[in-house]
């Protein structure tokens, strides 16, 4: 990761500690085992945790290699083959624990077919029952493993570690509106920071969705940012949609926190069929 290069950066240079210190700062936290699925087949869980896995629950020695090139899982389970546990309590007669656990290192389903002759002729017929009974299998494998591969507290903490050093190095960008001036506003208002915030997501990021509360200003936050993006010349014209009862407050709202703007509202006594043509020459 970056962080790991930085660090073995700074030691040969202390002038990279400050690549350290900012690294560190936005690193994510670490999710827990309970945010993170542990199924089988995950490339980050060794295979000799799932070799662990089969001795402890199915009481059978078995070797799985893993091929991460091509996302391949060999199983060799020939004790799986004629014993108890392989073909009545984690498989079937058809399709022992040991092909069933390859279907789920490998997310294949399984199928088992029969073979009918029709003279000279033989075509393969899928067993409904069969099938099914080798899918309740194997979804009892897949639960099991869930639920035993957090049962250890060292190999939680190891594959969590693993996890987490692998997979949780995104930090979501945060937006941060405080530098915002909004030349030509009312100074009248004095906007909030959760609406400073809304405005800069808008101007950087384009598609926005403010999920803030009623009462909480999103018209006022909407209005800014399409001012702001009108001056800087990232958009020449912008359509402000909004519920019908809710068109003539967003108009005066609008207004308000820029008194000198020029907008049009698509109201009762604008677009009626008369004016229609006319309003939307203007547009």
């Amino acid at each position: 990761s970056k962080l790991v290069t930085a660090r073995a950066a700074a030691d040969l240079d202390s002038a990279f500690q400050r690549n350290v210190a900012a690294l560190e700062r936005v690193q994510p936290a670490d999710l827990r085992p309970s945010d993170i699925t542990a199924r089988l087949g995950a490339p980050w869980i060794p295979a000799d945790d799932v070799v662990t896995f089969v001795k402890q629950m199915m009481e059978a020695d078995i070797s799985i290699h893993h091929l991460p090139e091509l996302a391949t899982w060999t199983v060799n389970a020939r004790q799986l083959e004629w014993s108890a546990a392989g073909t009545t309590d984690w498989g079937t007669h058809r399709r022992h624990a040991g092909q069933l656990l390859s279907d789920a290192l490998n997310s294949s389903v399984p199928q088992i077919f029969d073979t009918i002759s029709d003279g000279e002729t033989e075509r393969r017929v899928l067993n409904t029952v069969e099938t099914e009974a080798a899918k309740e299998k194997l979804a009892k494998i897949k639960t099991a493993f869930q639920s035993w591969i957090w049962s250890d507290p060292d190999r939680t903490d190891r594959l969590a570690r693993v996890y987490n050093d692998t997979f949780n190095n995104i930090a979501p960008r945060a937006f941060n509106g405080d530098h915002l001036q909004l030349p030509g506003a009312s100074g009248a208002f004095s906007l909030y920071g959760h609406q400073k915030r809304g405005i800069w997501r808008i101007i950087s990021a384009g598609t926005t969705y403010l999920a803030h509360a009623v009462g909480a200003g999103k018209t006022l936050t909407m209005a800014a940012a399409i001012m702001e993006q009108r001056r800087l010349g990232l958009i020449n014209k912008a359509m402000l949609v909004v519920p019908g009862h809710c068109l003539a407050q967003a108009a005066r709202e609008f207004l308000a926190l820029y008194p000198t703007a020029r907008i049009l509202v698509a109201d009762e006594t604008n677009f009626v069929r008369e004016k229609r043509h006319r309003f939307l020459s203007r547009a």
